[in-house]
């Protein structure tokens, strides 16, 4: 069993969360769309139905809540890891690492891990 990497605790949200990921370093750029299952202050996963994603992408990534007006948008990152997963259809899931957030961006994801996770973040 691989030793835990991550410097940030991850947490469980509470409801579906929708998170979209522009591949940056490609042309044309290309979208990828998944079911995020948890997030932290340093990155986060999500379920996906789309191709391998490769580590060190470069991304940009929107998260949107269903049925919120909180939506964070244009956080850049990288990919980390993405596996195939159980389940039909064939899904994958992936890991995605925050660099260079704004002041603005940390405080949106600090108020999505605090009121929209199952657990309550402490700083």
């Amino acid at each position: 069993m691989m030793a835990e990497r991550r410097k940030h605790k991850r947490f469980r949200l509470v409801r579906d969360t929708v998170a979209a990921a522009v591949i940056t370093n490609s042309s044309p750029h290309c979208v990828m769309v998944g079911r995020m299952t948890d997030i932290g202050r340093g990155g986060l996963a999500l379920s996906h139905l789309g191709g391998r994603l490769l580590q060190r992408i470069s991304l940009e990534l929107d998260i949107l809540l269903p049925g919120k007006t909180l939506s964070i948008k244009n956080l850049t990152g990288e990919s980390v890891w993405d596996k195939d997963t159980q389940g039909q259809p064939p899904a994958k899931r992936c890991g995605m690492r925050f660099r260079n957030l704004t002041d603005g961006q940390k405080a949106l994801v600090e108020d999505l891990i605090r009121n929209h996770t199952t657990a309550a973040a402490k700083p």
